[in-house]
């Protein structure tokens, strides 16, 4: 069956693991996933591993993260990267597209900036840049989905507010596919 993961919240930051089959009944998989308490990370299932990666705080301090951390079980977690090559954000969002985590947008404090770069990854460890002709303007607490083979975002926080949708639609033949 399929369980869901919950992890910690912006008001008591916590780095925890809980899931369930039903969304009823709660277990707790561990007090202390090792990673530094947080809110505002994305967590992604690739082949038989979870990953949590980014995130941290904004109040009372700010403090963003670029690590990564995998479990197969939910209890045991294993830093895969200490310092991930793209900028430690907040308020991102990831898909799994393609064989790969994707990190997409944010915002972070140092400097203060929204952010519209594309990161991938199929460890956790080695990430790229995804460099396109034509790419979204910088933005944070975008939406991001797959749908028929098309990676999607839409809307977030951008000055102005946006809500535009854009898509990405790698070739079969991706170089990305054949690492």
């Amino acid at each position: 069956g399929t369980e869901n993961y919950y992890f910690g919240d912006s008001k008591s930051l916590k780095n925890d693991v809980w899931s369930s089959a039903d969304g009823k009944r709660w277990t707790r998989a561990t007090d202390n996933a090792g990673w530094a308490p947080r809110a505002y990370h994305q967590a992604a299932v690739l082949g038989d591993r979870m990953f949590v990666f980014g995130g941290g705080n904004y109040v009372p301090e700010y403090k963003a993260h670029n690590d990564v951390w995998s479990t197969t079980d939910g209890t045991h977690w294993k830093r895969v990267s200490d310092k991930a090559p793209w900028h430690p954000r907040l308020w991102f969002s990831s898909v799994v597209y393609r064989g790969h985590m994707w990190v997409l947008g944010g915002w972070s404090n140092t400097p203060s900036k929204n952010w519209g770069d594309a990161w991938y990854s199929r460890d956790g460890k080695t990430w790229t840049e995804y460099k396109a002709k034509t790419t979204w303007k910088e933005r944070h607490e975008l939406s991001a989905y797959v749908m028929r083979d098309t990676l999607w975002i839409a809307g977030g926080h951008a000055k102005p507010l946006s809500s535009e949708v854009w898509s990405l639609t790698l070739p079969k033949n991706w170089p990305g596919s054949q690492k």
